[in-house]
């Protein structure tokens, strides 16, 4: 029994390693915004499939274009005529009445190759039309679902971020309050302070509890939501490098700019690439009524035998033609009119479509930087705001310690420099937003 412990102990030392090895997912990501934008466009699934979408029109424009190199191909036949066909002689011919005869041997051989060259293919020609009118609409389709993507990037990440600062922000006014409610403990024991104001100490400490459990599910939620972004596994851990307030660069040259241009937006080039491939439906329906010309030519040998000797050198009979063809369109019904008529229509659609957007993607930039330029005034305000109340509180801190303000007094200072600081991260949050949002109208993110 000892020496079968001995040896098992080992291997469910091993066994218990693995285990835990399989079952936890330590790995850690920090990133930076950058880094998470990147790590997003090479994760998504929804522009991978975009890219395969852009790979598959440009297969399908090769294989159109290799419709024009010659086509050739090769074959063979081995026949057995159990009985040949009866063939009527008229009268006259090699006797007075009609003969019945009999043409042909009991074995008949084929090898042939056969090619085909277009010299001119209405269908081919329509085709590479619109396939390459495809290929462009699916890459103008992968840059949008790559901006789009980008923003929802930045997004949730400047979201996590908030949550984080809120976190930090609670924390500290959880400290406060709870010396606060220690000291006004001090004050009510030494009969310098009412019940009713001790238990209001204690409710704003109770309350400021239930917003860190409020504010730390915020953060759990970006976390995860960030993640489904970024396409990574839930149980990787990941730890933002960036800072709410490092990331606003310079607005005010943004807001001054005026430049906008509509030709930028995804949008409106997807619009235009639809708008081509209907126009080239058009075209590709047109070029049908012309003729389909193509050279053909086919050398061929067969064997011509009463025995089986088709593997012989003897009684092979080659042959070879070629020539050209045309195939002429007269009248289909009027289908294709009926077609035609279908995508000059789509085509109006398109048309309009271009021109609603000059002015809805025109207007969506004109009040996209107008809620920039006002977040940024809330932005500069906050930060003058917060640095005003940090002053007064140094200062009341100093009065209170001299015994010029009573406790209650810089207990509303600590409240009003805790709006300052919370006014002051939503509007740096406010701002980083409205500039994705800007940016995107402009077309430059």
């Amino acid at each position: 029994m000892k020496t079968f412990v001995k040896y098992i102990t080992p291997f469910l030392i091993v066994l218990q390693s693995v285990l835990a090895i399989g079952q936890t997912d330590t790995s850690t990501i920090s990133m930076s915004l950058d880094k998470a934008i990147d790590l997003g466009m090479n994760q998504r699934f929804d522009i991978k499939n975009q890219e395969l979408a852009v790979q598959i029109s440009k297969s399908n424009l090769e294989a159109t274009q290799s419709k024009n190199l010659p086509q050739i191909t090769a074959s063979a036949d081995m026949r057995y005529n159990g009985r040949l066909a009866t063939n009527i002689l008229p009268a006259g011919a090699f006797g007075p009445e009609p003969q019945a005869v009999r043409f042909g041997t009991t074995y008949n051989t084929l090898v042939s190759l056969n090619a085909t060259q277009n010299l001119y293919n209405a269908g081919v020609s329509g085709d590479k039309l619109v396939n390459q009118a495809q290929v462009e609409y699916n890459q103008v389709s992968l840059e949008k679902y790559k901006v789009d993507a980008k923003a929802l990037i930045i997004q949730s990440y400047y979201q996590v971020l908030l949550n984080k600062e809120q976190i930090e922000l609670t924390q500290e006014n959880i400290k406060n309050l709870s010396e606060i409610y220690k000291q006004g403990g001090n004050e009510f024991a030494n009969g310098t302070l009412i019940q009713t104001d001790l238990t209001r100490y204690q409710l704003d400490l109770l309350n400021a509890q239930n917003q860190l459990q409020t504010a730390q599910r915020n953060y759990d939620n970006s976390i995860i939501y960030l993640k489904v972004q970024l396409a990574i596994e839930p149980g990787v851990n990941i730890v933002l490098t960036d800072a709410l307030e490092n990331l606003i660069p310079n607005t005010d040259n943004l807001i001054e700019q005026n430049d906008f241009n509509v030709e930028q937006r995804y949008e409106y080039k997807i619009e235009k690439s639809s708008l081509k491939i209907n126009e080239f439906q058009v075209k590709k329906i047109n070029r049908t009524y012309l003729p389909s010309v193509y050279l053909y030519g086919t050398a061929a040998d067969q064997n011509l035998n009463n025995k089986l000797t088709a593997f012989s050198n003897q009684n092979w009979y080659p042959y070879n033609y070629f020539g050209i063809h045309a195939d002429i369109p007269i009248f289909d019904g009027f289908g294709k009119y009926k077609n035609m008529t279908a995508y000059k229509l789509s085509s109006l659609q398109n048309q309009n479509n271009l021109k609603n957007l000059k002015y809805t993607l025109y207007y969506e930039s004109i009040n996209t930087k107008k809620l920039l330029k006002d977040a940024y005034d809330q932005y500069k305000n906050s930060k003058e705001n917060y640095a005003l109340a940090q002053n007064i509180m140094q200062l009341d801190q100093k009065r209170y310690q001299e015994g010029t303000i009573t406790f209650a007094a810089l207990k509303n200072t600590e409240y009003s420099l805790q709006n300052a600081q919370n006014n002051y991260i939503n509007s740096v949050y406010n701002v980083l937003i409205a500039q994705v949002n800007y940016k995107k109208a402009k077309g430059e993110l």
